[in-house]
């Protein structure tokens, strides 16, 4: 019996102590005084939701949810033109680096494209210009067309007629469906295509050292000023915790989980001791 009152006393002790596995009040202090979007600033996050748009100016295009980027053309804009002929267009600005997370979009919300961009010739098959004549597309040029897509799911494609000669505010909006809420990081990294063919027909005139007609001239402003940019409406869930690691089997564990299982089996051990009969007392009735 005495030796029954000592262990159990000694499992009293053990019980008092700290349990294995416990979390750090001063780490997690830390933490929260973080702001969890300057970890990754080029990579969406709870205060980040737009993506913005950016190019070397000539051949390289890309987009990330960062406002700011070194390797923007100096002039903030990516050009194409030339006098006399087609200018297609056909660039697609795809997110660099990849996204790296999984993004849940609310069902019902806007995704809202906004861009800046100038035009010059024209753009529209066997049509009339503003001065009566015949502009120079034949069954060659294309209007203005914006996608964006999530990895090969095209989420939205807006043909978009109504521009004209000189700079152009051009908005798309889109709701999600049900069918275009997740965006799984492996296989939706975002890109947003824009595309359009114009022309342009500058010859020389008949007065020596003059022309007429029009250059073909198609210009984006990117995100390192104005409006330019692509709002998603990415849902809070997508920050709550446990929902990156959704797929993962150790994404439910416990996070204390091997101090609980301690605490369980001294408390086993202390109930045994204490209230179970000992060899000698069974011999002794």
């Amino acid at each position: 019996m005495r030796g029954r009152s000592a262990l159990a006393i000694l499992l009293a002790i053990l019980l008092s102590l700290p349990v294995v596995g416990g979390t750090t009040t001063t780490m997690e202090d830390d933490e929260e005084t973080k702001d969890p979007c300057d970890e990754d600033p080029e990579q969406p996050c709870v205060n980040k939701t737009s993506m913005y748009l950016w190019s070397d100016g000539s051949n390289r295009h890309w987009i990330h949810f960062n406002t700011t980027e070194a390797e923007n053309d100096a002039e903030n804009v990516y050009t194409n033109e030339r006098d006399s002929g087609v200018v297609t267009i056909d660039e697609r600005f795809t997110m660099t680096p990849k996204l790296n997370k999984k993004l849940n979009m609310t069902v019902g919300g806007e995704i809202r494209i906004v861009l800046n961009i100038f035009l010059d010739g024209d753009w529209t098959n066997n049509d009339q210009q503003s001065g009566g004549d015949q502009g120079p597309c034949n069954q060659d040029c294309e209007e203005l067309n914006i996608s964006l897509w999530s990895g090969a799911s095209e989420i939205v494609k807006q043909h978009v007629p109504q521009v004209s000669q000189g700079w152009n505010t051009v908005t798309v909006s889109h709701i999600i469906t049900e069918e275009q809420s997740l965006w799984d990081s492996s296989a939706a990294n975002p890109s947003l295509q824009i595309e359009m063919k114009l022309k342009g027909d500058v010859q020389a005139g008949f007065i020596p050292g003059t022309t007429t007609g029009d250059p073909a001239n198609f210009t984006l402003r990117l995100s390192a000023s104005g409006d330019t940019r692509v709002d998603l409406p990415i849902d809070s869930s997508s920050w709550e915790d446990g929902f990156q690691d959704s797929d993962d089997d150790d994404a439910m564990m416990p996070a204390e989980q091997p101090g609980f299982l301690l605490m369980a089996a001294i408390t086993a051990m202390t109930v045994a001791a204490v209230y179970l009969p000992s060899r000698g007392d069974s011999e002794d009735s």
